[in-house]
């Protein structure tokens, strides 16, 4: 790898619409949140699981109306937080960037510490053979390192390969076992009294995990830069790739309910690897089928993330709020080197660390509880800004009342509830951890944003909003 240079542009025009979705959707990892954020879910809602997933549908997709408006006018790889600071001012801005920028570098670690368990817990229990689970985190991070160095369009081209496979494997399973299940399907399980957490308080406990298996729908827009057609094909992205693992998500909850049956949802929830013990039971020798989904999921989230942090880092280093270097890219591939190295690094450190101390199984809870504290602002802090964008000079910029401030509004609402029931009631260790450290990084977000000085934007992403076109409005 030879070393980065001091330019300062992306490799434009470098993916299209279908890398563009399948980089959302392996950033989402559709195998490894049915694995692994589904699994922490499904401890609190239960056999009501799926209701908890549809409900985190509707506000993504409400979130994704609001991103995909902004997106058809602001293009930057600075993402929701540019989207953020052209619409609401600099501190604001500033503010989400400082939730966004930490949110993203922690998906590679939250992955990676949840795959070294689940790799380490496959094995050890169908070949007998105890693997520390921190053995498989070096060489995973070092992969993703390498395919995000060699370029976007090549790592986005993995992630497409990786999204077939896993969403293709998993969802066959998930029909054979709902088929298979017969008279056993239920519409108990949009029944929120069903929760093993009974009542909506279970239920919104579980949607902060649903959100948290979302958390990357909306990654296309720090790769505008480098998409083709960015304000047209960006929103597209967020839309498809939202509802694409929306409807993958349910599936598989659904199924698991009626495969592992709705009583036993507790066991469900304590198993080490409940969808390898589900292979086994449906399909035999064939698991093996179903161990390659997880793991190219696994690997395809860490490299989807990796993608959207460095970018995002990138930007920060462009615009001066991070040492130059975070802003320079490879002299040969054009991406953000420095950034890639940085993300690697920290999420070496942060996986081995953290899930050394706590265990694998509570660290990642312990971010997943942070991260969507961040994710959860950081989407009403955009629909804010949608709404704040296009009630001022609403002619001009072609706003539809319903489209830009109804369904907005709406998805800030929802939110709202997730959010207080991650604090209240106030959860025990080491669960707690997650959300002390959300009230630190919040808090120290906001007086940067306090302190903030520095250009508003950065420098020639702003679009001028297409508002003559009505294919662009909303």
């Amino acid at each position: 790898m030879t070393e980065a240079t001091s330019h300062q542009s992306l490799n434009t025009n470098s993916i299209g619409l279908v890398q563009g979705v399948f980089q959302a959707l392996t950033h989402m990892g559709p195998a490894s949140g049915v694995a692994s954020s589904l699994l922490i879910a499904v401890s609190f809602a239960g056999p009501a699981t799926p209701l908890a997933v549809l409900l985190a549908l509707v506000v993504v997709l409400l979130v994704g109306v609001a991103v995909g408006s902004l997106a058809r006018v602001f293009s930057s790889a600075g993402g929701l937080a540019d989207y953020v600071e052209q619409c609401l001012g600099r501190r604001a801005g500033t503010f989400v960037g400082w939730l966004y920028a930490p949110l993203e570098l922690m998906i590679s670690p939250i992955v990676f510490v949840f795959f070294g368990q689940f790799a380490s817990g496959t094995i050890n229990s169908s070949l007998g053979v105890n693997i520390p689970w921190w053995a498989f985190v070096i060489p995973a991070a070092l992969l993703v390192c390498f395919l995000n160095v060699r370029g976007v369009k090549q790592s986005t081209a993995t992630g497409v390969v990786f999204g077939i496979a896993e969403i293709g494997i998993i969802a066959v399973l998930a029909v054979w076992m709902i088929v298979d299940g017969g008279d056993q399907n239920t519409l108990a399980v949009f029944d929120p009294s069903n929760a093993l957490e009974p009542g909506w308080s279970g239920i919104f406990k579980a949607v902060v995990f649903s959100i948290l298996a979302f958390q990357g729908f909306e990654t296309a827009a720090p790769l505008a830069e480098e998409t083709k057609d960015a304000r047209r094909t960006i929103p597209r992205t967020i839309m498809y790739s939202a509802l694409a693992c929306g409807l993958f998500y349910f599936l598989c909850s659904y199924s698991a309910v009626i495969g592992w049956g709705p009583n036993n949802m507790a066991d469900f929830a304590s198993a080490d690897s409940p969808w390898i013990d589900l292979a086994h039971k449906f399909w035999g020798p064939l698991w093996v089928l179903v161990l390659f989904a997880l793991v190219n999921s696994f690997i395809g989230n860490a490299n989807a993330g990796t993608i959207a942090a460095s970018r995002i880092v990138f930007a920060f280093g462009r615009m001066g709020r991070l040492p130059a270097r975070f802003g320079r890219t490879h002299s040969t591939h054009a991406t953000p080197t420095f950034a890639i190295y940085f993300q690697t690094g920290l999420t070496i450190v942060v996986a081995l660390v953290l899930g050394l101390a706590l265990g694998p199984v509570a660290a990642f809870s312990v971010l997943g509880a942070m991260i969507t504290v961040f994710a959860i602002i950081i989407y009403i802090m955009t629909c804010i800004a949608c709404i704040a964008y296009h009630t001022r000079d609403r002619a001009s910029r072609g706003t539809n009342l319903v489209v830009h401030v109804v369904l907005p509004s709406l998805a800030v609402l929802i939110l709202l509830a997730p959010l207080y029931y991650q604090f209240f009631p106030w959860p025990s260790y080491p669960g707690n951890l997650g959300n002390i450290a959300a009230i630190c990084v919040v808090t120290a977000a906001a007086v940067a944003a306090f302190l903030s000085t520095g250009p508003t934007a950065v420098e020639g992403t702003v679009v001028e909003p297409l508002a003559v076109d009505s294919r662009d409005r909303g």
